[in-house]
């Protein structure tokens, strides 16, 4: 490949654009460092990818090549600390096609942040690269998970477009994926944040986004990005940043996500702390931006989504079991954060034969409001809090799965939509609650 991308010309000079920021590597031969803004700045996050960074980048490379040919660029592989040759890697895959700079953070010292997102240290990766999109103000940032198989050239184009020629802040990918893959995104994350900011913005899931040099550099100024904050979810950070202050977010469609993890699957209970946590935690600082809110819209979507195959029968019977367990084992803590209402329809479930299993829509919205309520009143202990939902989460998967399992794809979109409604013409049970605490 003999890509050679432009490279911007006059701007500041090298030492203003380093004077603050992380430490960042030693010049690649027959490069220098850009002087002045670049078009397009790609954050490649890396832990311990060298058996897979070499696709990852050619991809990389050539759809910058075959979509952007006059942009100027710029490639920051951002490494959580990698014991094995990926920066060697990249550097020397790179060299004489595109100016690389590393962003280097020790992994071990992260151990709070989110399973979900991939590796350890990747809230500080993506904190270090805002911090290197402060000084090069990029016109697009695009982050790329070096251990996602499946990117393709066409990536590039689908994720810097709206941001390049439409002028979007935060583009969120959508993937190809079976109709009960995510349920926590489509049960929970994705119609609390719909309820709260009033945009319809499908809960993102890691792999690939894209940003606006604005958004980049304004986003790790913002209360929600340090402090307790860094122990929740880095997704989810962004994603309340992006809806709550205005900024221009939509959805790319990039079809299969593949990601080659090292790690052991996270613990769901977790997973749900730091991704549920991370949004109550937003609330408190993005107050003002979502109590007055009460209608959603849609947000643009480039591209067609698709579906894919489920993978046959999900069984229910063990999350109905869960949540079971935790009626006997939760009930005292339930009793400190769920209305005496909620609690008591909450118990009325513990009858029901478990392949009849119902959790109606509106009795889980009266519980996810109690349990934001419940954090902001700092009832209990947050983390201990937010880990006794999980029971709650498993019983409303289980009837989520029961309700549609003879419906096709349509039909969990609709279950969907209603409860999304639900959460929405709920919300001002939520706000005077909420203001109700505060007096």
């Amino acid at each position: 490949m003999t890509t050679v991308l432009s490279m911007p010309q006059g701007g500041n000079s090298d030492t203003e654009m380093l004077a603050s920021g992380p430490e960042l590597g030693p010049p690649d031969a027959g490069m220098e460092w850009p002087t002045g803004t670049v078009d397009i700045m790609v954050g490649l996050l890396t832990l311990n990818n060298a058996g897979s960074i070499e696709a990852v980048l050619k991809s990389i490379l050539e759809g910058l090549r075959q979509f952007f040919p006059d942009a100027s660029a710029l490639l920051v592989n951002c490494d959580a600390g990698s014991q094995d040759e990926t920066a060697a890697l990249i550097t020397r895959l790179a060299a004489g096609i595109i100016p690389v700079r590393t962003v280097s953070n020790a992994a071990g010292s992260y151990t709070n942040l989110s399973r979900e997102a991939g590796f350890p240290g990747r809230e500080e990766t993506i904190h270090n690269f805002c911090l290197t999109a402060r000084r090069v103000r990029p016109k697009v940032c695009l982050i790329v998970e070096g251990q996602l198989r499946s990117f393709s050239p066409g990536w590039i184009d689908h994720l810097a477009k709206p941001v390049y020629e439409q002028g979007e802040d935060f583009v969120v990918p959508l993937y190809r994926r079976h109709r009960y893959e995510g349920t926590l995104a489509t049960n929970l994350l994705y119609p609390l944040t719909r309820a709260l900011y009033g945009k319809r913005l499908r809960y993102p899931s890691g792999g690939a986004y894209a940003l606006s040099g604005k958004f980049a550099d304004e986003v790790i100024t913002r209360s929600t990005w340090s402090g307790a904050a860094t122990k929740y979810s880095v997704d989810s950070r962004l994603t309340t940043a992006a809806l709550a202050g205005g900024y221009r977010v939509c959805h790319t469609c990039l079809g299969t996500k593949d990601l080659e993890s090292k790690l052991a699957p996270a613990d769901l209970s977790v997973v749900l702390a730091q991704t549920v946590g991370g949004i109550f935690h937003s609330m408190e600082a993005y107050e003002p931006s979502w109590e007055n809110i009460t209608r959603s819209h849609e947000v643009p979507v480039y591209g067609t989504p698709e579906s894919a195959p489920d993978p046959g029968p999900l069984h229910t019977s063990r999350m109905v079991s869960g949540f079971k367990q935790g009626l006997r084992d939760l009930l005292p803590l339930w009793e400190l954060i769920l209305s005496r209402e909620t609690l008591g329809q909450i118990i009325a479930l513990d009858i029901q034969d478990p392949e009849e299993f119902r959790f109606p829509p509106l009795l889980w919205v009266q519980t996810v409001y109690d349990f934001s309520l419940a954090y902001h009143n700092q009832t209990l202990h947050r983390e201990h809090m937010l880990k006794a939902l999980t029971p709650l989460y498993l019983g409303r998967t289980a009837s989520f799965v029961l309700e549609t399992q003879h419906g096709d794809s349509a039909e969990v979109d609709r279950t969907v939509e209603h409860l999304c409604r639900e959460f929405e013409s709920s919300k001002s049970y939520l706000v005077e609650q909420w203001r109700w605490r505060d007096e």
